[in-house]
């Protein structure tokens, strides 16, 4: 991922270990969409689950979903931490001396 927009000059990495976010939503995703599949998977063949197969979908799936959604979650995380705390005025003069340097 860039470090810099190229078209505002917005430095994504507001400060160290701003993505944390990122990975909590990212984790939260996974983990709900394993809920979710569990529980689909053991509902609609009730009362003879193959568990077999309910564990190898939702282990693909815990695999295969952090790493396809990450990007996602990073955009939703700049977004929701943006929403709650705004730009400050040094950062805005950063963004204007970047663009200006390119």
């Amino acid at each position: 991922m860039i470090d810099v927009c190229p078209g505002c000059g917005h430095r994504f990495e507001r400060e160290a270990g701003y993505w944390v976010g990122a990975v909590t939503i990212n984790t939260t995703v996974t983990f709900m969409s394993f809920i979710g599949l569990f529980a689909i998977l053991t509902l609609t063949s009730w009362p003879d689950v193959n568990w077999g197969l309910v564990m190898g979908v939702t282990v693909v799936a815990n695999v295969i979903i952090p790493i396809l959604f990450y990007p996602i979650s990073k955009t939703v995380w700049t977004a929701l931490e943006l929403s709650w705390h705004p730009l400050e005025a040094d950062e805005i003069t950063g963004m204007a001396a970047r663009l200006r340097q390119d």
